[in-house]
């Protein structure tokens, strides 16, 4: 299990793409830029990469409000340096670099649970929150429990 604590969803949008039999794939692609703490961060990102699907629990940091994307495939990512402001306003600021992934991540996205999960990501959106990639887990199929009344027999 991988966690990025501070991770900003910059851009979301539905998208499609051609599969098997020229049919239309619904998809969901979110641009992420998670900040990057330590070297072992970016190999298990990698591994999470190569292996295909993955859980991603996104987790607003101030609210604890969640949300889960449970088939997600991240695209080849790039690693980036951007600089981060510390202290006051005016000549005597110090910077500092801050290494992050920039991410792609796509899921699929059903006919009809697309725009709802549309609307979800949106709470998400351009706010710093914690994102965990975890290992895929497929969906539990629900077993139908009938019950059949059986009256027992006097003995």
């Amino acid at each position: 299990m991988l966690t990025f604590e501070k991770a900003i969803i910059k851009k979301y949008w539905p998208a499609d793409d051609k599969g098997e039999d020229d049919l239309i794939v619904r998809q969901i692609v979110l641009q992420v830029e998670a900040e990057i703490e330590d070297g072992l961060q970016v190999s298990e990102l990698y591994k999470n990469m190569v292996r295909g699907l993955n859980r991603i629990l996104i987790m607003d940091n101030l609210s604890g409000e969640e949300y889960e994307l449970p088939a997600v495939t991240i695209k080849p990512f790039n690693i980036k340096q951007k600089k981060i402001t510390i202290g006051g306003k005016g000549e005597e600021n110090a910077y500092v670099k801050q290494e992050y992934a920039a991410l792609t991540l796509i899921c699929r996205a059903d006919e009809d649970t697309g725009a709802t999960m549309l609307a979800e990501l949106y709470r998400f959106f351009h706010i710093e929150v914690q994102l965990t990639v975890d290992e895929f887990r497929a969906p539990e199929k629900s077993v139908g429990t009938d019950r059949i009344n059986v009256e027992s027999e006097p003995e």
